[in-house]
């Protein structure tokens, strides 16, 4: 089969197309016939070497994958060739979670193997294209913004990076629940975007202190919760945007892993700052994502579909953030 694999960490161009042995799949185990595979920021970060999470070399990427069930284990009784399938990348073990296209081989490839009880069915009216977009951003989303954000109808959310592919889920779901949006990005072309995907107010971050519009936005009140993707950077002006009591969620750290900072403002405003974590995420998001797509009440954001082969461009496109909302391989 041919797979996007590395043998080094690196730049882009340590990508290669090549041939590689189809996998064997055991007992508990499928093999997955790769339709669409979407781009994380993850895959990224483990090519480069910049993760907690190193790889055994040579590795294949790939987090998030959707596909047909091409061949299952002979203890495998309730998926059967032929099933449309998402791949749930999470995989529980008594040592906790593994990843696919971490912990081992993920879906920049024609074919992949997986434990049989990771793979979720998806109806006929879900492409695999959309599928593909849900396994981290969607389900980072709504694990965020729900289980651990306690997002309510009604209430004020920012959110940053509004044009990634999970800010881009983030809008949707907080607008979905009855939320109100208010959205950062760095572009005023990828702001009138996240506009029509559902958020209500806008501030670009690189031409504006968000503290300051988001007083203005807010009649000075603050957001109830703040859907942060940022980190380091974006801290103080974090606390400035929240109300008494408001929630941030830390999801990511683009803009830094470390700072410091005075525990006053949080004791004394009764604020609470919550991590959030897509592996630790249940399954019924996931579920509960697809048949969102399925009525209509989602609609994945893609930008650009491309081959299997141009995977180093796809690549590119993330670490320049010249995309708005999801890549995505087709092998």
């Amino acid at each position: 089969m041919k797979a996007i694999r590395y043998h080094e960490v690196g730049e882009v161009d340590v990508l290669m197309f090549e041939d590689v042995p189809t996998p064997e799949i055991g007992d508990d185990e499928v093999l997955v016939r790769v339709r669409a595979a979407s781009l994380n920021h993850l895959d990224l970060r483990l090519r480069a070497g910049k993760s907690p999470r190193p790889v055994e070399l040579p590795h294949i990427g790939g987090v998030d994958a959707a596909g047909d069930v091409e061949e299952v284990g002979k203890n495998v009784t309730d998926i059967v060739p032929g099933t449309r399938v998402v791949i749930d990348p999470t995989v529980k073990t008594p040592k906790g979670p593994s990843v696919m296209g971490v912990n081992f081989h993920g879906g920049f490839a024609e074919y992949v193997r997986v434990p049989a009880s990771n793979v979720v069915p998806i109806p006929d009216d879900v492409s695999y294209d959309d599928a593909c977009t849900l396994p981290v951003c969607y389900v980072t989303a709504s694990y965020g913004l729900f289980d651990r954000g306690g997002l309510q109808k009604g209430e004020t959310v920012l959110v940053h990076a509004a044009e990634s592919g999970t800010g881009s889920a983030a809008v949707q779901m907080a607008r979905e629940r009855g939320a109100h949006v208010i959205a950062t990005a760095g572009s005023d072309e990828k702001l009138e975007k996240v506009k029509e995907i559902g958020a209500e107010a806008t501030i670009n971050y690189n031409t504006s202190d968000f503290a300051e519009e988001v007083k203005k936005i807010t009649d000075g009140k603050g957001v109830d919760l703040i859907f942060d993707q940022v980190g380091a950077s974006a801290w103080e002006n974090n606390l400035k945007s929240l109300k008494t009591k408001g929630r941030i969620l830390l999801v990511g750290v683009v803009g830094g892993g470390q700072t410091t900072f005075n525990f006053g403002p949080i004791i004394m405003r009764d604020l609470s700052v919550l991590g959030v974590t897509v592996f630790n995420a249940p399954r019924t998001n996931l579920i509960n994502a697809i048949n969102m797509v399925s009525l209509n009440r989602l609609k994945p954001v893609i930008d650009k579909k491309l081959p299997l082969s141009e995977a180093a461009e796809a690549q590119k496109m993330l670490e320049d953030r010249s995309q708005f909302g999801k890549v995505i391989l087709n092998p």
